[in-house]
């Protein structure tokens, strides 16, 4: 592994510092699409103004996207919040198998994602991309212990070790970025290296929401987006004198805290901080796309947008809807919650030649849909044991019309670990309130006496308002079951039952202590 590693950051520095040294190869050379994956963070539905004739602010690239290939309506983070997510977006599978059940992977937590389990890249790479990420990972790592072996206790650290366990040991050839925007420590990696030197502690609160940690000198959080969209755009430039097709994955850490809008955009909006990150993580998005068209490869990448949740209560949404700014306009909650506006988030993909431009879909997806949808893409045969709850996307993105819903049932997770049952226009929710942070929460929902459980018709009721679990008990039975029996299937697709982490089978609503 090392050594596969070593070649490809090797051919990666070459390409960049003698691209005249490679040819230049036709399109039509090239088998298999690139496939390159943008996932933004902490962005809701309603943040996209051509999702959101309300929105208030202009989002142009993303726009773009949307006129130029089919944009979905009820499409799913599986978490309400990120790590979770990301956990789902590269295996294919829900977090809750495992052994996250809630909450999110702490700032010195070993990986989440099991050494043997396939991942998207690794998947991609068996078929003949070169794989790369280029931004936040937040699924940890096996931090190096002094001495030797790991850790996950700050004080026993020693960041001048490989760090492994990450991006490169979980199926991608090349890895640039960092952690989590606000969680030390605040230094780049490259592979599996800090490129700075740990000389200086960077204070709680330096911006909102910044912890306190280990960091570089000249750590600066305004030149990190910008840094991203170079990278990126660079990976790109360079890829047209490749030969083989690319995987690249951008988990950008915006519109995530801290606010940090680099200086060009600060007060573009004349609206807020956090309206100046949106528009510049939508600038972002603009910029790989130039990147893509300028070299002559936008027709033969497959491009999805999408998010990790929903928008952040750090936003201000009173703040914005007094500006006419309304990023929670159709949906109940925000990040975290059980409820559509924890977890319901754009998801638009770009195929020229294969999805009709302008086209929109009200399938019920999910993020972990992405997986099975490359497979299909490049003709890879999923093994019974990876991609558990993934659903192929393609025929849906060519047109061809389903007889049923992609997914019989669907399953949201929040913050806590209240579980959410989705089934056509269905929704139950095993939690008194939101299941996370808007209100009510758990505790003021149980002192106001609200029924354990929330049942929800969307069709009529897409804001969550009138709860119907007393009325439709069956439904309540019939989802409960659907919930249990996928559970303890190990799986939500079709084929042999799998097990979940510590061979867990029934929990929601069980005391659950993380491992």
């Amino acid at each position: 592994m090392l050594l596969h590693v070593m070649k490809r950051t090797l051919a990666f520095f070459l390409l960049a510092v003698a691209p005249s040294l490679v040819t230049s190869l036709p399109a039509a050379e090239v088998k298999h699409p690139n496939i390159l994956l943008i996932l933004a963070d902490d962005m809701g539905l309603d943040s996209v103004s051509a999702l959101n004739d309300k929105l208030g602010l202009k989002t142009p690239s993303i726009d773009r996207l949307a006129r130029e290939g089919m944009s979905f309506g009820d499409a799913h983070s599986t978490s309400g919040v990120c790590s979770p997510t990301r956990y789902s977006v590269l295996t294919g599978r829900y977090n809750w198998r495992s052994r996250l059940k809630r909450g999110i992977v702490g700032k010195w937590e070993r990986p989440l994602i099991e050494p043997a389990r396939l991942t998207l890249p690794g998947m991609l790479r068996k078929q003949g991309y070169d794989t790369a990420c280029i931004g936040k990972w937040h699924l940890g790592w096996n931090w190096p212990k002094q001495g030797g072996g790991s850790t996950q206790r700050l004080g026993e650290i020693d960041f001048t070790a490989p760090i492994k366990g990450g991006p490169i040991d979980r199926g991608f050839d090349y890895y640039f970025g960092d952690d989590v925007p606000n969680w030390p420590p605040y230094v780049w990696r490259e592979n599996d290296r800090l490129l700075g030197k740990i000389t200086t502690r960077m204070k709680a609160g330096a911006m909102v929401g910044v912890s306190a940690g280990p960091a570089v000198a000249d750590w600066d959080f305004r030149a990190v987006l910008s840094e991203y969209a170079k990278r990126c755009s660079g990976y790109i430039r360079e890829r047209a004198k490749q030969r083989r097709p690319f995987f690249l994955y951008v988990p950008l850490p915006s519109p995530h805290t801290p606010i940090a809008p680099h200086k060009d955009f600060r007060g573009k909006t004349g609206v807020s901080e956090y309206a100046d990150f949106l528009v510049q993580t939508d600038w972002v998005v603009g910029e790989i796309m130039r990147a893509l068209k300028e070299t002559g490869q936008a027709d033969n990448t497959l491009v999805i947008f999408t998010c990790d949740n929903g928008t952040s209560p750090v936003a201000n949404f009173a703040q914005l809807d007094a500006a006419g700014v309304h990023l929670n306009e159709h949906w109940r909650g925000w990040k975290a919650d059980a409820y559509e506006g924890g977890h319901r988030v754009p998801f638009i993909v770009r195929w020229p030649g294969q999805i009709e431009a302008g086209s929109k879909s009200q399938q019920t997806i999910t993020l972990a849909d992405i997986m099975a949808t490359c497979a299909e893409v490049v003709a890879h045969k999923l093994p019974a044991n990876a991609a558990e709850d993934s659903v192929s996307l393609l025929p849906t993105l060519r047109g061809k019309s389903a007889s049923g819903p992609l997914h019989e049932v669907v399953v949201h997770h929040s913050i806590s670990g209240h579980f959410a049952v989705r089934k056509g226009k269905w929704k139950l929710l095993l939690c008194r309130g939101s299941g996370g942070w808007s209100p009510p929460r758990e505790s003021a929902a149980a002192k106001r006496g609200l029924p354990p459980v929330q049942l929800y018709n969307l069709d009529d009721d897409p804001k969550e308002t009138n709860n119907l679990q007393a009325d439709y008990p069956e439904i309540v039975n019939q989802l409960t079951a659907d919930l249990r029996r996928i559970v303890e299937q190990g799986r939500s697709t079709p084929g042999p039952k799998q097990p979940n982490h510590a061979a867990a089978t029934w929990w929601p609503g069980l005391p659950w202590k993380k491992p």
